[in-house]
């Protein structure tokens, strides 16, 4: 593998031995995809970017046609390599979340998506509908731990930084780091999105897999990855008109709302001295000699105002104090001496606030945090509600929100965790449904969806119940018409894990109550 060979052609054979192991990794599923690929008779969105463009080699090149038609079928991510425009927006969109307004709407949505608990974790593994032996459940638990320690996740509040990078940048890439047999992941290093291309490596067999390429174009720092080396995640959909990250959508609403303050702010400032009025005598003078004469007095006589956006400070003329009155001298020469008279401010009444308060909401709605969220000192108190018919529809909105960006960013935890699975247990390479049902259950404090199930849960066992007492006539005796067994599967909702292990827990109980049982019993005395 080109990225550790230029880099350590000291240790060649171990990354050499570390590149085969992970190419045989990155065959899963490759077969398949490839059959797709190849059997597919459509044009899809990316690749027809390219179709029809000169001198692309499009139709020439093998490797990059299933590059974009890979692009299509499986990956459908947003590759901030080809946005040309993004390393230049970032730095804006870093200073832009510096902004006190925009700092506590990152900070509420950050707080609500990743919660930690008493342990700090921020969610735990969880496999759906899928039967696994014992020791697979607990190599799972064990590897997740594992992993979330080595992301740095375990100390500190890194996670939820890492979540706030990703609503501000829109990207987060990764390298998982393996150690010398390829056999299990050591750490991770974090990348630069805008340095990764996606590309295209042929097996020996003539099969082609995606690989990522970090700096193609500087031959210094090109290093090449396999797929199963990089985690890269995106806000935004490939070929879709959507905005690279969620910090764009406040941009709009909120500078708005920062000219209407302006306007409050220098409106007031202007009005809180008196204005003057100058009648400058200029005699015989010719009219360019005038025109430099009130020039020279109005470079004495201007203000500027200046207000600068970070830290809301106010200059005039370069001082940052304000003037309230001021004394003007000047010579009288011959009778002639100018006029100065006072003039009264006249405009629109800016102590009223409608136009800033709806620019407001418009920043509030754009945020998509609940109003609630906003509360001031001097507003109506907020309660919080525990009931799901308390909820208002602000708060079910927000925590679909959350829901999808949690599904998102938990794929830098499910890719290495599913990869070091299937290193550790290979039998799981061919097994779609322990990769399709892996998945994270995240810590909330949100707890809408957990009101909804419960209040589900109390009207499925009222119902149950009403249904089990529906009798029918066996001759003279009433038997019950359904099986509370075909009842609970039917009806209850629970999953066959959670069925399953409500079994389990009865025969637990059944043979504690037993052994309870016995040791209560005394023994009756021997003749």
């Amino acid at each position: 593998m080109a990225g550790f060979l230029d880099q350590n052609t000291d240790r060649s054979s171990v990354f050499s031995r570390i590149f085969q192991t992970l190419s045989k990794l990155g065959n899963l599923g490759m077969e398949y995809d490839d059959m797709i690929i190849r059997n597919s008779q459509a044009i899809g969105r990316t690749e027809s970017a390219f179709f029809n463009q000169e001198d692309s080699g499009y139709t020439d090149n093998a490797a990059f046609r299933w590059t974009t038609n890979y692009q299509d079928i499986k990956t459908r991510k947003y590759i901030a390599y080809f946005d040309k425009d993004y390393p230049s927006k970032i730095n804006f969109l870093r200073k832009f979340s510096l902004n006190g307004e925009i700092e506590f709407i990152l900070d509420t949505i950050c707080d609500e998506a990743i919660v930690y608990d008493d342990r700090n974790f921020i969610a735990y593994p969880q496999l759906q509908n899928v039967e696994m032996k014992e020791k697979v459940l607990d190599s799972l638990s064990d590897n997740f731990k594992q992993i979330y320690m080595l992301l740095g996740f375990q100390n500190g509040i890194t996670a939820w930084q890492y979540f706030r990078q990703f609503l501000v940048e829109g990207f987060l890439a990764f390298e998982i780091v393996y150690d010398d047999k390829a056999k299990n992941i050591v750490g991770f290093k974090e990348l630069d999105p805008t340095s990764l291309e996606p590309r295209t490596a042929t097996d020996p067999d003539g099969t082609f897999k995606q690989i990522w390429v970090q700096y193609p174009n500087d031959n210094n720092m090109r290093r090449t990855l396999t797929n199963e080396q990089v985690i890269y995640i995106s806000y935004a959909k490939g070929n879709t008109i959507s905005r690279v990250c969620y910090l764009e959508r406040l941009i709009r609403s909120y500078n708005i709302l920062r000219i209407m303050e302006n306007t409050r702010i220098i409106w007031n400032v202007m009005n809180a001295s008196y204005r003057l009025k100058f009648i400058i005598p200029v005699g015989n003078q010719s009219p360019q000699k005038a025109l430099n004469t009130l020039g020279q007095l109005m470079s004495v006589y201007k203000e500027e105002i200046d207000i600068d956006d970070n830290s809301g400070e106010l200059t005039i003329n370069g001082r940052p104090k304000i003037q309230f009155y001021k004394n003007y001298l000047f010579p009288d020469k011959n009778g002639q001496s100018p006029q100065i008279d006072s003039l009264n401010p006249s405009g629109p009444d800016f102590n009223i606030m409608e136009s800033v308060t709806y620019f407001y909401n418009r920043l509030k709605m754009d945020s998509k945090v609940p109003y609630a969220r906003f509360a001031f000192r001097g507003a109506p108190a907020s309660n919080y509600s525990i009931g799901v018919d308390q909820l208002e529809r602000d708060e079910i909105r927000f925590e679909k929100f959350l829901s999808r960006m949690r599904s998102t960013f938990q794929e830098i935890i499910i890719k290495p965790l599913y990869l070091q699975m299937i290193l550790q247990y290979p039998e799981l390479r061919k097994d779609r449904d322990f990769k399709t049902n892996l998945g994270l259950v995240f810590t909330r404090e949100n707890q809408f969806q957990e009101f909804v199930k419960l209040a589900n849960l109390t009207k499925r066992v009222a119902f149950i119940n009403s249904m089990s007492e529906l009798q029918v006539s066996s001759g003279e005796e009433q038997t019950p018409y359904f099986s509370k067994d075909f009842l609970v599967r039917r009806f209850l909702g629970l999953s066959p894990d959670e069925y399953s292990m409500n079994n389990k827990y009865k025969e637990a109980e059944k043979i504690m109550a037993e052994k309870k049982e016995k040791t209560e019993t005394p023994e009756e005395p021997t003749a």
